[in-house]
């Protein structure tokens, strides 16, 4: 499967405007790097790794401040560990 496109982002997160294209592929290269700082191997064929880009991307969309210095996720960090970890444990 290929890499994830910003139109599938879109749809995924039901985005219909253009304005957010470039805030969006910025939030899919944070969160690529952040999968592979946490030992993730990009594999868009990975249905884990696809999915947590997406909830990655949809988190920054509804609130940015969550790049801010601390790099915490907020409420969703529980959710995220728990899917890296099993995609680690996949990979």
């Amino acid at each position: 499967m290929a890499d994830l496109t910003l139109a599938e982002l879109k749809e995924f997160l039901k985005v219909d405007s253009d304005s957010l294209d470039i805030p969006l592929a910025g939030y899919q290269a944070a969160a690529e790097v952040y999968l592979s700082n946490a030992g993730c191997v990009k594999d868009y064929s990975n249905s884990l790794y696809r999915i947590l880009v997406t909830i990655f991307c949809g988190a920054l969309l509804d609130n940015p401040a969550l790049l801010g210095n601390t790099g915490d996720m907020g409420n969703s960090g529980i959710t995220l560990n728990a899917l890296i970890a099993q995609l680690r444990l996949s990979q």
